[in-house]
């Protein structure tokens, strides 16, 4: 069990400790683990690969305090929340996904790690805010031109607020290319600002999109193109983006169907059932694909 193991933690995030409210979690990662091993698939905490879509493994993580599910193929991935998206069965019911995850940020709780710091009077809030991803996917995942192109947009009227697993070289970066005015401390509490702001720009990586759309804020991505779809959170905040008028809706119907892989022990009053329902449906949607194609061991 890697989601709260310390030594898993310090390799991952350093000295930054996880929001005491996601070791609710634990129960369910213990549950998803002995599942997965029941229907012989492997499982694997916070990762992202590209495996057959007769996929050997499940991936997990949490999200905007939710339990997240997902195999390590793309295509099923993508089908999985489309599958949640079009699940007119009636079986799941309509839990209220989006009040919880709103009251979160009401209640102080949405943020991922402790301690974050509130010096609101010495960075006023702005119009527009960009959230970044950390300093191994800054320069990777983000479009510096897109980047530039916000900053030239709307002048000092922005911020744009590092990840708190950011170097301070990066900050530094940062700095020298949109002016120190414009960058918020990145142990300073996004959230604030995020309410305070109209429009958020964000990524296919952060579960910010969907708090941002949840308090009825504009969101546009700042992702590079090429290999956006790799995304860890790719298939859900793919959605997010295009449902924004109908985000409350949208948010309550998906994470309430099994197929999403969302669950939540706040929200689902069965999550046990739930967790079980999914496995069913994804082992099912995985045996359909057996054989349809066949990897080429590597090389020696």
């Amino acid at each position: 069990m890697e989601m709260f193991n310390k030594k898993e933690l310090d390799s991952r995030i350093g000295p930054l400790k996880k929001n005491k409210k996601l070791y609710e979690l634990e129960n369910i990662e213990g549950y998803v683990i002995r599942k997965c091993s029941e229907y012989g698939i492997e499982s694997s905490y916070d990762v992202l690969a590209e495996e057959m879509p007769y996929f050997k493994t499940i991936g997990y993580t949490e999200f905007a305090t939710n339990f997240y599910l997902q195999p390590l193929n793309f295509k099923v991935r993508n089908e999985q929340f489309s599958d949640a998206w079009y699940d007119k069965c009636g079986k799941c019911p309509k839990e209220d996904y989006s009040s919880f995850l709103i009251d979160n940020i009401l209640n102080n709780t949405a943020n991922k790690y402790t301690n974050r710091k509130e010096e609101f009077d010495k960075y006023p809030p702005k119009d527009n805010l960009v959230v970044l991803p950390g300093s191994n996917k800054i320069k990777s995942n983000i479009c510096l031109n897109r980047l530039r192109q916000i900053k030239k947009q709307h002048g000092d009227n922005i911020y744009f607020k590092p990840h708190p697993i950011t170097t301070h070289q990066i900050i530094g970066e940062l700095k020298d290319f949109f002016g120190e005015q414009c960058i918020l401390p990145r142990d300073i509490d996004m959230y604030y600002y995020m309410q305070k702001a109209s429009k958020v720009y964000t990524t296919h990586i952060s579960e910010s999109a969907l708090y941002a759309a949840l308090l009825g804020k504009r969101i546009e991505p700042i992702d590079v193109w090429n290999g956006i779809q790799q995304g860890s959170f790719y298939t859900i905040n793919n959605y997010l983006f295009e449902h924004q008028d109908n985000i409350k809706p949208f948010v309550n119907h998906v994470f309430s169907s099994y197929k999403s892989g969302i669950i939540n022990p706040w929200v689902d009053k069965d999550w046990r059932k739930k967790v079980d329902q999914y496995m069913e449906y994804i082992s099912k949607k995985r045996e359909s694909y057996k054989n349809w194609f066949i990897s080429t061991p590597k090389k020696k």
